[in-house]
């Protein structure tokens, strides 16, 4: 009797161990992330033009990730622009890598800069959202109170 129970014992060990083993190697693929910007000034002038350091921090890499981006305009008018002036559209996504002088050498940090040009008296205020190929989606606004508002 004894015999049989360590047996039973030892065949339901092996059976517990072999049945929960996994030979598939599970590589994570969508990684969480943030947009962050650097200081920006609180005022803006019509026709005066913004400079925009943007940050994607990425808490992992994963070489099949494909992030885009792009911009609302709120309120106010403007357009925003890239190093080498290639306006990105207002309502429209594009491959962040088609940012000009985007610097890619941390592929959890990648730093770029974008300008804003305003093209109005009135307060701006911008959404930009940041998508990945698995539907994550990231936004960080950006506003700018109107001169000819404060001195009024």
């Amino acid at each position: 009797m004894k015999i049989k129970l360590i047996a039973s014992s030892i065949m339901l060990t092996l059976l517990c161990l072999l049945g929960s083993c996994d030979d598939k190697l599970e590589v994570q693929q969508a990684y969480n992330f943030s947009l962050t910007s650097w200081y920006l000034q609180k005022t803006i002038s019509p026709d005066e033009t913004v400079e925009i350091r943007l940050t994607l921090n990425r808490s992992g890499n994963y070489e099949e990730a494909r992030y885009q981006i792009g911009y609302i305009q709120m309120e106010g008018s403007g357009e925003v622009y890239d190093k080498k002036n290639v306006r990105l559209v207002n309502r429209e996504m594009q491959p962040l890598d088609s940012i000009a002088e985007l610097d890619g050498s941390d592929p959890c940090r990648q730093v770029f800069t974008l300008f804003y040009r305003n093209r109005s008296s009135k307060n701006a205020e911008i959404k930009f959202v940041v998508t990945d190929n698995f539907h994550q989606k990231r936004e960080l606004d950006v506003s700018f109170q109107s001169e000819t508002d404060t001195k009024q």
